[in-house]
């Protein structure tokens, strides 16, 4: 190959003249440089793109394909697990509900066959009643306060004491069945001496310590009627003894909020609740509202009655609930009034409205025993009034160093109509639910 033929020297000749430009010789240094280093720049540049966009790019865009899938792929799986979770809880919920009115019956054989008109059928379903209602109480160590007889008995064994002038009047009793109401006789305290005082605060003072809570059968509504009850229409008498059967589940759970809120007090004198004065389903006169006086017109049944419209109810209920056979529920309202400490209002009523266990042996009896919960009290009104300690209906009680109140709620019970429920209902119950009407104007 032939040699280029460079003349050196001619180059550098033609270049002399930068001896006398030196100015000029940096810029052009820099430019030379520069076309030097912007060839292999735009080819590696280049080079560059492409193996990011083989490389980078496309794998990235790969992964984000997959990732998109994966994602669809487990947000599938997840709402899967969502719906099967979900109607999983609807599932419990029905089985919990149903679980409510799966209770105890004081008479197994009475309300599947309601053909029958033998006497001794419901003569013993009353007699049930009033035992049931009676172990309760014992349950809660009740006492009474001092009775007329004890008090004059006491009283006149002073030595300087005679009977005269020690009562100022004479009341009877105070519902229809014994119920809370005003006691026997009013005690002048204005003529009493200092020991007959001291003789009297003491034999009040010691029956409160002897129990935890004041309370009696009597105050408990159905204790006195099944005393007292003969058969006369045997449709009515199944109908009497079903929502009396409901009127003691109720009765149960009032006295279970009692039973539980004094579970460890001494004595009526520290008991959160001091006195029972009345669970029932007419309204006491003493501090009802307004409104519920109004209800209380309205409201004749004797007997526990399934609120259906507003005539039916012993106060228009805030929460909207009527038995409701579109909603599958049937609805009872009923009153507590207790005499409670001040402090003790809201623990009592949420205790009142807390879930509560029961049993069940099956609808004929015979099961073997299972243990459910049942919820089913709201409070729709509520009514309180201080204790007067000198009033007619409290001057022989002792509740305590606290203050105290008279608190008068009303309830409503609801009851789902789960199917296995549905089955036990007595036909006439049936019939006059499906004769019931439009709720009337007022």
């Amino acid at each position: 190959m032939k040699k280029p033929d460079i003349n050196v020297a001619e180059i550098l000749k033609k270049l002399s003249f930068l001896k006398n430009n030196l100015g000029l010789l940096v810029p052009i240094i820099i430019a030379v440089v520069a076309v030097l280093l912007f060839i292999p720049t735009r080819l590696l540049s280049s080079r560059l793109r492409e193996t990011v966009e083989r490389n980078s790019v496309a794998v990235g865009k790969d992964i984000t394909s997959l990732t998109r899938q994966l994602r669809d792929a487990g947000g599938a799986a997840a709402m899967e697990d969502y719906i099967g979770a979900y109607t999983e809880d609807v599932n419990q919920i029905d089985q919990i509900m149903a679980q409510t009115v799966y209770r105890e019956l004081l008479q197994y054989d009475l309300f599947r066959d309601t053909n029958e008109t033998y006497v001794w059928l419901f003569e013993q379903f009353g007699q049930r009643y009033r035992q049931g209602v009676e172990t309760m109480i014992a349950g809660l160590q009740a006492g009474v306060r001092p009775t007329d007889g004890e008090i004059q008995a006491a009283l006149a064994s002073a030595p300087t004491i005679g009977m005269g002038g020690r009562m100022a009047r004479t009341y009877g009793g105070g519902g229809p069945y014994g119920g809370a109401g005003r006691v026997g006789m009013q005690w002048s305290f204005q003529e009493m001496g200092e020991v007959e005082r001291g003789i009297f605060e003491e034999i009040c003072t010691s029956k409160a310590r002897a129990a935890k809570v004041y309370a009696s059968p009597a105050a408990v509504a159905g204790y006195g009627r099944w005393a007292e009850w003969k058969l006369e229409d045997p449709n009515e008498a199944y109908k009497e003894c079903w929502f009396w059967q409901l009127g003691y589940w109720v009765v149960e759970d009032v006295i279970t909020t009692i039973r539980t809120m004094n579970e460890n007090s001494p004595n009526v004198l520290a008991s959160p609740v001091k006195r029972l004065m009345n669970v029932g389903f007419q309204l006491q006169q003493a501090g009802v509202t307004s409104g519920a006086r109004r209800a209380r017109r309205r409201r004749q049944e004797e007997y526990p009655a399934y609120v259906k419209t507003t005539m039916d109810a012993l106060t228009t209920p805030c929460t909207g609930r009527f038995t409701d056979e579109a909603k599958g529920i049937d609805v009872i309202q009923f009153e507590v009034r207790v005499v409670v400490d001040e402090a003790q209002v809201l623990p009592f009523i949420r205790q009142l409205c807390s879930a509560k266990e029961h049993r069940f042996y099956g609808f004929d009896g015979t099961q073997p025993e299972q243990t459910f919960e049942h919820n089913q009290i709201t409070v729709l009104e509520t009514n309180m009034t201080p204790i007067d300690p000198v009033d007619i209906n409290h001057q022989s009680y002792r509740y305590g160093p606290h203050p105290a109140v008279d608190l008068q709620l009303i309830c409503e019970y609801v009851l789902p109509r789960v199917p296995a429920f549905e089955e036990i209902k007595p036909r006439q119950v049936k019939d006059e639910l499906a004769g019931t009407g439009e709720e009337p104007a007022f």
